[in-house]
Formats: C-alpha cells, sequence, structure tokens
C-alpha cells in the first residue's frame, strides 16, 4: 500500500496462508532508520514494514533492509515478482509510485555503470544524484 507522498506499508503473508485477521503487537523501530515493523506473535518474524518518509530515505530503507532482510525471499504477485529479497519488492515499490513508472527519473546519463534493467541499481543511481 502505498500513500502519497512518502508512506509506504507491505504486509508479507506466507504462502499457505491467508489471514484476514492478524493479531499484531504495533509497529516497532527495525533498527534502520524510517523503516518500522512488526512482528508476527508467532515466530517473532517480521511480517508488516512500514516507511513514513520513503520519497526521501530510499536509499537508507533500501540498504538496511539489503543489509537485514538479505536472505529471506518474497512474492508480490501485482509485481509479477516472485522469490525477490525484499529491497527489490521496495526498489519496485519506490520506482513505480515514487518515480510514477520510472516518469521522475531524469533523462541524462548516469556518470556510474548501472544496469539498465536493474530497478534497484536504476532508483539508487538516481536517489545518489539527487542526494
Amino acid at each position: 500500500m502505498f500513500r502519497y507522498p512518502g508512506l509506504i506499508e507491505s504486509i508479507a503473508e506466507k504462502p499457505q496462508e491467508s489471514r484476514f485477521t492478524i493479531d499484531s503487537e504495533g509497529y516497532r523501530d527495525a533498527g534502520i532508520f524510517d523503516l518500522l515493523i512488526d512482528l508476527d506473535p508467532d515466530d517473532q518474524q517480521p511480517f508488516c514494514f512500514m516507511s513514513t518518509n520513503f520519497d526521501q530515505t530510499y536509499p537508507l530503507v533500501i540498504w538496511g533492509l539489503k543489509a537485514k532482510l538479505g536472505q529471506e525471499l518474497f512474492n508480490v504477485p501485482q509485481a509479477q515478482l516472485y522469490g525477490v529479497p525484499l529491497h527489490v519488492a521496495f526498489s519496485w515499490a519506490y520506482y513505480h509510485f515514487i518515480l510514477e513508472d520510472g516518469k521522475s527519473l531524469p533523462k541524462q546519463t548516469f556518470t556510474m555503470r548501472i544496469d539498465p534493467q536493474n530497478i534497484t541499481q536504476l532508483v539508487l543511481a538516481h536517489a545518489v544524484q539527487t542526494m
């Protein structure tokens, strides 16, 4: 879920579950700037993620997710992404919601080598150039 200008919330469900009610203990600090998490009371694993200023803190959130949750894989059927790390899912959200499907990307040549097919590299390059 994305709410303009920078609030993004993501809820991860286990593939075999479809929970309509979630016993939540509430959001707490994830140890990553501008990222809050909610833990599943059953296994204490994060299942909800929220960033309140994602349009401004994207690079910090992405590097934090990559460092702390880089091993877990998620499916984002709306994006046709399957088995991707959370930072890739958040990069997709940044590209499509903050940059409005890439329309906000500058048309200039990047001074760094990036793979134009890798959305994470593309939007991080944009974020670095605008800082």
